[in-house]
């Protein structure tokens, strides 16, 4: 040993001064060794060395290796390499350290396969070449720095690949190789790449032998840059990081372990798959495999795809032992989204039956802390065991695998026994070959769990609560499966409260399909209490019929509606009890309600719940209002078989009902009904318009198909009368009645003014005819019996026979139609629409002819001898009342040779009156009258009116009859022109009347009546308000006082002269009523040159005293010559006071060629008395007397002219003395003389 201390140091003196000063002279040596070392040539640009501790150590400058043609193929700028003291022993050069700095490396592999290095070909295989690797892999350190390489790969048409920054380092240690790589791609491959590898076991020549790690970091990575150069697997693209550890045992993998944070990923992992899009993936994958265990785990795996699918860091790890039916298998995961494994699943290589039925399950929810394992196979284990939180976990039924959702709790056990609790929220069962509809659950408790007894597993139930909105309750029992059957069960659950809308949810469906549809649709309200089911046995027996098992379920119902049958009234306010036991369904009712008539003993019973023919079996009794019973009617099949003859029906009164009904639930429409309703103390409307029956009694028949009322009685217009009714083939009713009728009560019934004048009673009788809502009408009555106080022609007795028949037709939508005719008086037939916006009636009367057509209103026409306008509304205003019905005349025609109309008599008259939209005309035609009269509705009304002659009141007082009239509280406006206006017989001139209303009073515009022989002119102004009033301003001037008289009637009672009367009065009342008694005003009086004529005793009273033709009878001085034979006057003048109806003077002046006369005093018009004083002043010239008497001109100024005439009717006889007096009646006036001098003249004189 000291020997090779010594040889050893005399190495490192002679590396020391002999031959690394002089190193330059061993460059040759040294290349030629480096080329014997790569099997290429090598050269040197020059050569250094110094010591590295105790390390010779060599800088290498430009070293060249040189291709088979002697061009450079690499060059390496820097090569400092570190001997290793072992190259003594081993004879070749090995370093301690060899590092390369910066070289730039060309790396090729052809189409081939082939690889080169600069040029160089590097073959697998070879035995240079093997003992180039061995060399190279027996160095202590190799270390490259700041390399660049550049790949070229023509084996997969790449496109060249340059490496910047590439650092290796190899280290050899005692028993194991590492090595180091970093390199920074350029371009977007990746940011940094990081490769390491530690060997433990390592032999260049037998790769299957290598025990140890590797380990691979990419930073930045963009994954699908990488497809030119690597096989990346499954389409892998995105960005991101990875780290990758591999552990290797004699060659191969052991253990695996991946880091991945990738972001924008896309990865394909079969070509059979959709690709799958991730935004994010990161966490650990791991893979283990051993000789008896293969484990795969995740650890903080969490992703989010592009479809929005996010999976929360999830640790799983599923392992495999054993092999065969020994084959253990444990799976372990802290969370499961199952929602996201079902989205995800279609993207996963699964197997298609698996993915199939995760597509048709859809499960949902998650699982935690989930810990499961099974020995065998997985579909049928031998032994298994499970342990798992989950929380609103669901599925799709799929076959026979029920469906769930928002399932909560927790279950652990295993093959043999194990518990199980749930507490969920808004869950739901779907049982489809048990339900037809999944059943929800706001809340729901169980406890339970599992157990395997003598080879039987029991599922059972030991406590359940539960609430929806269809029921609160609770469960318990238990399930055994069996095999090819559906199992064996004992239950008993019992509901507080329960929905009876919901009952057809909860029969399985064993229940007949038409049964449960029938539960479903019939029961449409109520709840029930105190619900218990009892199940127990065989499900295969269900629903037990022959024994075997039970199946009962009872409870109570309240406020329960059932619409039994489709078009059937619903019963409603049912309280009674549900009963199911075994096939038969039973409901019993206390009480219920059909549109509020009481039922009682109602009973509803399905024999079997699942036999071919299904039928429910209804029967109850009822009582209330008839009008429900008819509205029962109208809203069940019966409506239309008698074509919905009661839906205009109404009912007063109360009834009752037996009814029964057969529904056959596959074919409803064939529903059997027998009822029958009795009803007394009824009102009975059986037509709309016509009046009630009271008092009504009978029974009512009825099917599915007809209705009858074998015989019904009551009181109809205040008589018996009895009632039959039946359907008819055509589905019609048809309805025989028949009574007596008492005028008072038809007059109740139908208000109108001729009621009044009936009385008595008559004998009747009616068809009446219903199909649908169309009813025909027929009433006939001989009216025997019957008295009328009307005016001709319908004045009748007792006991004349006037047939009379009324037919109506009514139909749905059209008018109602009414022909009537009274024996061969009048005929009628009038339309009258219904309705609140309906049109007025239209028709046509005929009295004495044919009833016109009208397409508008109702037309009148009157054909009879003599009508009596006054009679007529002298009855019908007194029979008019508020409520009274009447026709919206829209014309009248009337032909007659006598009408009598206001007191006056026309004879030959055709008159026509028709409506307008605003108001009336009439066109007259008749001997005394002709012209037209235009009435306008508008406001108090107008009259426009144009006559070619009026002649009225042929020597007949013309104010006949007028007392019987009320005054009028209004009038309307007028525009009245009579070009022949006659009173009485005489010709008064052409009539013009103009009034207006305005701010609540009638003006009276303009009133003339004139002739050549003198003109009346006045206005007027009426105050109709209490205490209604009227004022009246007129004139009346004549050129020609004689023959203005003469036109009067008094021929002869003046010759010639000119005179003008005028004045203002004022009385209480209205214009067409004047009340002398009230009168107020003051009048002037004028005239001249004229004579009064000898007058005929009897004629022109008035004319008389003015004229003093009397006077000469009265008096003892001789003045026949001045008065008796006519007195001429030169004027009259004067003016009269009118106070209350006195009329006062005070004087009148008559001045003449013979006398002289004053007249003072007053005169009562309402007593017909006088109180005169006459002053006589005898003169020399011829007596002249002036006529005044005016007063039967005209209505309007009459009242002046007949207060005049009044006053001074009787003549005084004998006039020979200066003053008298004249005073007592008009009639018997008493003349006293009261002084023989002649009388002052003046004012003063009386």
């Amino acid at each position: 040993m000291l020997i090779l201390y010594f040889l050893f140091g005399a190495v490192i003196l002679v590396l020391r001064y002999g031959v690394l000063p002089d190193i330059e002279r061993w460059r040759a040596p040294i290349a030629q060794q480096a080329t014997a070392a790569l099997g290429v040539p090598v050269g040197i640009a020059s050569i250094e060395a110094d010591w590295s501790g105790l390390r010779p150590r060599l800088h290498l400058k430009e070293v060249v290796l040189r291709d088979a043609e002697g061009e450079p193929a690499l060059v390496l700028p820097q090569v400092d390499a570190t001997l290793a003291w072992s190259s003594l022993f081993k004879l070749k050069p090995y370093f301690h350290r060899l590092e390369v700095l910066a070289p730039e490396l060309h790396i090729a592999r052809d189409a081939a396969g082939g690889f080169s290095v600069a040029g160089l070909p590097v073959t697998a295989s070879g035995e240079d070449d093997g003992e180039v690797v061995h060399w190279l892999m027996a160095q202590r350190q190799i270390v490259i720095r700041r390399a660049t390489v550049e790949w070229r790969d023509a084996m997969r048409q790449a496109p060249p690949l340059r490496l910047a920054d590439v650092n290796f380092r190899l280290v050899k240690g005692f028993g194991r190789h590492s090595a180091g790589l970093t390199m920074a791609p350029e371009g977007p491959l990746a940011e940094r790449v990081d490769l390491r590898v530690d060997l433990r076991e390592f032999d260049e020549q037998a790769p299957a032998a290598w025990t140890g790690r590797i380990f691979a970091s990419v930073t930045r990575a963009a994954l699908d840059s990488l497809h030119a150069w690597v096989d990346v697997p499954a389409g892998l693209t995105g960005f991101g990081d990875a780290r990758v550890w591999v552990d290797l045992l004699d060659g191969k993998p052991t253990q695996a372990t991946a880091d991945l944070a990738l972001r924008e990923a896309h990865a394909q992992l079969d070509a059979s798959l959709p690709e799958l899009s991730l935004n994010r993936l990161g966490g650990r994958i791991s893979a283990k495999r051993s000789t008896t265990e293969m484990v795969v785990s995740t650890r903080g795996l969490a992703l989010e795809t592009g479809d929005g699918v996010v999976v929360d860091p999830t640790d799983l790890r599923i392992s495999r032992s054993g092999a065969g039916a020994r084959e253990l298998t444990r799976f372990e995961v802290n969370q499961l989204d199952l929602a996201a494994l079902s989205a995800l699943a279609s993207h996963l290589p699964l197997e298609a039956a698996m993915r199939d039925r995760l597509a048709a399950i859809a499960p949902t929810g998650r699982f935690r802390q989930v810990a499961l394992q099974w020995t065998g196979d997985a579909a049928a284990p031998s032994a298994w065991q499970v342990s798992a939180d989950f929380d609103g976990v669901g599925m799709q039924s799929h076959d026979s695998v029920p469906g769930v959702g928002g399932v909560s709790g927790r279950i652990a056990g295993n093959q043999s026994a194990g518990r199980f609790q749930f507490d969920s929220k808004d869950m739901a069962l779907d049982l489809p070959a048990v339900f037809e509809a999944p059943l929800g659950f706001d809340t729901l408790f169980a406890d339970g769990g599992w157990q395997r007894r003598e080879g039987a597993m029991r599922i059972a139930l030991d406590k359940a609560r539960f609430t929806n909105a269809d029921a609160d309750g609770e469960a318990s029992g238990y399930y055994e499966p069996v095999a090819g059957g559906p199992g064996v069960i004992d239950l008993r659950a019992r509901l507080s409260e329960a929905d009876g809308t919901s009952v057809w949810r909860y029969m399985p469906k064993v229940v007949n399909l038409d049964t449960r549809q029938w539960l479903r649709d019939s029961i449409t309200a109520g709840r029930g209490h105190d619900v218990r089911l009892r199940l127990q046995g065989d499900l295969a027996d269900f629903p037990y019929r022959e024994g075997g098992g039970i199946f009962l379920i009872t409870g109570k119902i309240s406020s329960a509606k059932l619409d039994y049958a489709s078009a059937w009234p619903k019963i409603e306010a049912i309280e009674g009890g549900l009963r199911f036991e075994g096939a038969r369904m039973e409901i019993t009712a206390s009480q219920g309600r059909i549109f509020g008539v009481r039922l009682g003993k109602v009973k509803v019973v399905l024999p079997d719940l699942d036999v071919p023919d299904e039928v429910i079996t209804i029967t109850g009794v009822a009582s209330g209002g008839t009008q429900d019973f008819l509205r029962f009617v109208g809203d069940s099949p019966v409506r239309e078989r008698i074509d919905g003859f009661t839906d205009d029906m109404r009912a007063e009164g109360d009834g009752s009902l037996d009814l029964k009904l057969v529904l056959p639930l596959r074919h409803v429409v064939d529903t059997e009904v027998v009822g029958r309703y009795r009803f007394k103390d009824n009102a009975l409307t059986v037509v709309p318009g016509l009046a009630p029956i009271v008092e009504a009694a009978g029974t009512v028949n009825f099917s599915a198909s007809e209705l009858s009322i074998p015989q019904a009685t009551g009181k109809l217009f205040g008589k018996p009368m009895t009632l039959s009714a039946a359907t008819l083939a055509d589905r019609g009713v048809r309805f025989d009645a028949a009574g007596a009728a008492q005028m008072s009560a038809v007059s109740a019934a139908y208000p109108l003014p001729v009621w009044a004048h009936l009385s008595g009673e008559t004998a009747w009788s009616a068809q009446i005819t219903v199909r649908g809502r169309q009813a025909d009408v027929v009433v006939e009555a001989p009216l025997t019996g019957v008295s009328s106080s009307l005016p001709s022609p319908f004045n009748k007795s007792a006991t004349e026979a006037w047939p009379t028949r009324v037919a109506l037709q009514m139909q749905p939508g059209q008018p109602v139609r009414l022909d009537a005719s009274l024996a061969d008086r009048a005929s009628a037939q009038v339309e009258i629409a219904r309705g609140k916006d309906a049109a007025a009636p239209r028709g046509g009367v005929g009295i004495g002819a044919p009833a016109p057509a009208s397409e508008r209103g109702v037309q009148v026409v009157i054909q009879q001898p003599h009508v009596d306008v006054d009679a007529w509304r002298m009855a019908l205003s007194a029979a008019s009342a508020p409520g009274t019905l009447s026709l919206p005349l829209a014309g009248v025609k009337l032909n007659t040779p006598h009408l009598s109309v206001s007191g006056l008599d026309l004879t030959a008259v055709a008159a026509e009156a028709r409506q307008s939209d605003d108001g009336w005309r009439v066109t007259l035609k008749a001997k005394e009258a002709a012209g037209v009269v235009d009435w306008l509705q508008a406001g108090e009304g107008s009259v426009h009116a144009r006559f070619s002659h009026v002649l009225l009141g042929k020597g007949a007082d013309g104010a006949a009859g007028a007392s019987d009239f009320k005054p009028p509280e209004s009038l309307p406006a007028l525009n009245v022109v009579v070009e022949r206006f006659g009173l009485h017989g005489l010709e008064l001139g052409r009539l013009d009347v103009q009034a207006f209303n305005r701010d609540g009073l009638w003006h009276l515009n303009r009133l003339t009546l004139g002739s050549p022989d003198g003109v009346l002119a006045g206005t007027g102004l009426w105050w109709p308000q209490a205490p209604a009033k009227t004022e009246l301003d007129f004139t009346l001037e004549s050129p020609d006082v004689g023959a203005l008289l003469k036109r009067l009637g008094y021929a002869d009672a003046v010759q010639g002269g000119y005179a003008m009367l005028g004045g203002k009065v004022a009385w209480q009342g209205a214009p067409t009523d004047v009340d002398v008694a009230s009168m107020k005003g003051a009048l002037t009086l004028s005239a001249e040159k004229g004579q009064f004529r000898k007058l005929e005793p009897g004629v022109g009273r008035l004319l008389g005293v003015l004229s003093l033709q009397s006077l000469p009878r009265r008096i003892t001085l001789d003045f026949r010559d001045v008065f008796s034979e006519g007195f001429a006057f030169d004027s009259i003048s004067g003016s009269i006071d009118v106070d209350q109806g006195v009329l006062r003077t005070d004087p009148l002046e008559i001045r003449g060629p013979a006398a002289k006369v004053l007249m003072s005093g007053s005169a009562s018009v309402p007593n017909e008395t006088q109180n005169l004083h006459v002053t006589v002043q005898p003169t020399l010239s011829e007596t002249v007397a002036v006529g005044a008497a005016l007063g039967a001109v005209n209505p309007v100024a009459g009242v002046v002219t007949y207060l005049v005439q009044k006053a001074l009717k009787d003549p005084l006889e004998k006039v020979f003395a200066f003053e008298y007096d004249i005073t007592g009646t008009w009639t018997e006036p008493v003349v006293t003389k009261t002084s023989s001098a002649p009388p002052k003249s003046g004012a003063g004189s009386q």
